[in-house]
């Protein structure tokens, strides 16, 4: 058995790896909740008459939404906003021994947002968590400008969290 697969560590530098990663998000008080806020990478799932689709997405999460910013021409967006589709999420944070994974299942619906206060305060706090510079107007014309992007909003109907140090594909309802 590899160091990788059996949860010994002793073998990981044979695969380019160190122990420096195997506590993050690790330890006492640690939940689906600090989960969600300490990630930054979403696996948006959609489908359409055309096929099966995914694409991994920069998120920030506030307010029960996961805001990201993406082209309303991407596949992605217009199978998720054709007459309010059903989509899969998901967040996992990697892990070198299975044993360590831990993650967010998800279904639920992407909205297409119009400018109001709180798209503003997600956008601002999207560039914010991301490090992107604004120059000046507001958040949301200048992605729009610059990136050719709109803020759009994953809300979760049905979730789980998984945890694997709990049991190998140990999961249990969350509400997000």
């Amino acid at each position: 058995m590899d160091g990788l697969n059996s949860g010994d560590t002793s073998n990981l530098d044979k695969f380019g790896l160190d122990e420096s990663g195997l506590d993050d998000l690790e330890g006492e008080g640690e939940n689906h909740e600090t989960l969600v806020q300490n990630l930054k990478v979403m696996t948006l799932a959609t489908s359409s008459d055309q096929g099966s689709w995914s694409v991994p997405l920069y998120y920030v999460y506030r307010n029960r939404g996961f805001y990201f910013f993406s082209s309303p021409d991407s596949r992605h967006v217009r199978d998720a906003l054709q007459s309010n589709a059903v989509c899969g999420a998901s967040l996992f944070a990697d892990a070198p021994v299975r044993e360590r994974l831990r993650g967010i299942q998800m279904q639920g619906v992407v909205e297409s947002l119009p400018m109001t206060p709180e798209s503003l305060a997600a956008a601002g706090a999207y560039v914010k968590k991301f490090g992107i510079q604004v120059g000046g107007g507001n958040v949301l014309t200048f992605i729009m400008g610059r990136f050719r992007a709109q803020l759009y909003r994953f809300v979760a109907r049905e979730s789980y969290y998984m945890n694997n140090s709990v049991g190998f594909g140990s999961r249990k309802s969350v509400i997000l």
